[in-house]
């Protein structure tokens, strides 16, 4: 039993703690937001942007979702059906699963003409890459999530183009192009230029050229592909629309090209924030920070002060986590936490995540790739679905899927990292599951995901404790319960060095929260004691008002509290009697 601590009193405790945020910097999720304070420069009437405290987000990466066959236009020889690609209609068949699993927020990598398998260094923003489907089932898919109460975001990529463009193929060599000076040409006859080329998955050669985005023409084109999809059918009313976007790479001055070739927060960005808020003033946007050394703050707003995104990711804190939840040390995440909280501008907020297509698989990462050590999965589970900001699970991450980056000399190299997603526990029986990866044989060969290997839908949904169901209970927990979403954090100190302790209060509710990283139980003895009853706030499918669940047999303040292996508490502090 760890040493017994000096009892504080639990909401007084932050004073207690060196790692508590600053007054000065409140995360975004402490107040409700108020458009006055929020962008002083804009008249207080006006609606601000789309407080999304509420949402949990599912990242997708379309190719290696889903394949659904669609009704029409269905041709067997084709890559995309050959091979099932994932898809817009797969997308579709898709929703139930994700409103079932609690998802309220979808961000799909990018949709638009590509060669790349991931749909990065795209074309044409305006138009879908026939890949996936066509634009009426991409706008089914948003009207049918909206109906679900899904939102959905779409990543894009506003600092280039393919160079299957017609913008590159009709300039490059010809200075007399109506393109000429919209895009980064570097030499006279535009034999040169800012970009670069690689080679896919499937053997093509992927080229991307920068926008010169000094150009007005660029800047212009670029909004004016972001502005339809946010009112697809042009009539002044974005409730067919989008929510918003997820920004590829973004700078607060970019380091490339004379004057960073306008891609500035200052400039390029700014206009494009204010064009798209003329659309939809409740349009949401968030950053990926080039530097991921970076909290992003500085991607948020103008010099001037007027807003610009609305957030950027939480990259020092995700690497924190999955080195804490490698090691079983709950320091990193006290550390970070704070440090995170308080880079947090005020009006703003940060987009909690641990995972993504970018890096290792989290269950990968933190070790969690044997039936004996599966259990950090969930642990992983809680720190992500339990901490301040709006969390986004990577897809796969809730069945806790491996895939570490490979080397096989193209941008295959990250497959393992989005390899299809999991459906059933062979393959064979899921005709739905995306097979997209067939097209690169060494990466296919080297595979994580094996048949009957527990890290599927169908091996996990019904299990009581797999990380499905342990992402299913803590997302209903999330939504269950207002400190979970919209709470202030306070770090509570505590001498099992294994656990993350802390409060979330919101309205004079407070709970408390305890995050096992260890595999053995833990019990905890918080520096912190409340008044009147304590009572677990439990996850159910019901979501059954808290007042319903039963109260613990003791106040946990009178002892120790057991925290499980990988396990997590949440209690409801000071809760009044109901009965």
């Amino acid at each position: 039993m760890p040493r017994r601590a000096p009892a504080i009193p639990l909401l007084a405790a932050c004073a207690a703690c060196a790692c508590a945020p600053s007054p000065a910097a409140p995360s975004a999720m402490t107040q409700p937001h108020d458009p006055d304070q929020l962008i002083p420069l804009r008249p207080p009437s006006r609606p601000v942007a789309s407080d999304i405290s509420d949402e949990v987000f599912y990242h997708i990466m379309p190719i290696a979702w889903r394949y659904g066959r669609p009704a029409e236009g269905f041709d067997p020889g084709a890559p995309q059906h050959a091979n099932r690609f994932g898809n817009f209609q797969g997308l579709r068949d898709g929703l139930p699963y994700l409103a079932d699993t609690g998802f309220t927020a979808v961000w799909l990598n990018p949709i638009f003409p590509s060669p790349a398998y991931h749909g990065y260094q795209h074309g044409r923003a305006d138009e879908v890459n026939e890949w996936f489907g066509t634009e009426a089932e991409f706008l089914a898919f948003v009207s049918e999530a909206r109906a679900l109460g899904i939102r959905v975001y779409l990543d894009l990529v506003a600092y280039g183009i393919s160079q299957q463009s017609e913008f590159f193929t009709d300039s490059f060599r010809n200075r007399a192009s109506l393109f000429s000076p919209m895009l980064a040409y570097t030499k006279p006859d535009n034999s040169a230029y800012v970009g670069y080329s690689f080679r896919t998955w499937n053997g093509d050669t992927v080229g991307f050229t920068n926008w010169d985005l000094r150009n007005a023409a660029a800047r212009q084109l670029v909004i004016n592909w972001s502005l339809k999809w946010l009112d697809p059918n042009g009539d002044g009313d974005p409730s067919d629309g989008i929510a918003g976007y997820r920004l590829d790479h973004v700078w607060a001055r970019y380091n490339k090209g004379d004057e960073g070739l306008g891609y500035h927060i200052d400039t390029f960005w700014r206009e494009w924030r204010e064009a798209l808020e003329r659309v939809n003033p409740l349009v949401f946007t968030f950053a990926e920070q080039a530097d991921w050394n970076s909290f992003g703050a500085e991607l948020l707003r103008a010099s001037d002060g007027r807003r610009v995104h609305d957030a950027a990711l939480t990259k020092p804190f995700q690497s924190a986590a999955r080195e804490a939840l490698r090691t079983e040390r709950a320091d990193m995440l006290y550390t970070s936490m704070a440090a995170t909280l308080t880079a947090c501008p005020p009006g703003h907020t940060f987009m909690g995540s641990i995972g993504d297509h970018d890096v290792d698989r989290i269950a990968s990462a933190i070790g969690a790739d044997t039936p004996a050590t599966l259990g950090r999965a969930r642990a992983a589970a809680a720190v992500l679905l339990l901490q301040p900001f709006p969390p986004m699970v990577y897809y796969g991450d809730e069945i806790a899927m491996l895939g570490v980056g490979g080397n096989f000399r193209s941008d295959a190299n990250d497959i393992p990292r989005r390899e299809p997603m999991k459906w059933a526990a062979r393959d064979a029986d899921a005709p739905h599951a995306t097979n997209y990866w067939a097209l690169h044989a060494p990466v296919l060969k080297a595979r994580a995901s094996r048949d009957n290997d527990g890290r599927s839908v169908e091996e996990q949904r019904a299990v009581a404790g797999s990380a499905y169901d342990t992402h299913r209970q803590l997302i209903a927990l999330r939504r269950a319960h207002a400190p979970l979403r919209r709470g202030g954090y306070t770090p509570i100190p505590c001498d099992a060095p294994a656990v993350w302790a802390f409060t979330r209060t919101y309205e004079g509710r407070a709970l408390l929260v305890l995050i096992n990283l260890s595999g053995k139980d833990v019990a905890v003895l918080p520096a912190a004691k409340g008044r009147g009853s304590w009572r677990e706030a439990l996850a159910a499918s019901s979501l059954t008002h808290l007042a319903a669940f039963p109260e613990a047999p003791a106040p946990p303040a009178q002892g120790p509290i057991t925290v499980g292996a990988h396990g997590w508490r949440v209690i409801e502090v000071g809760a009044r009697d109901s009965r």
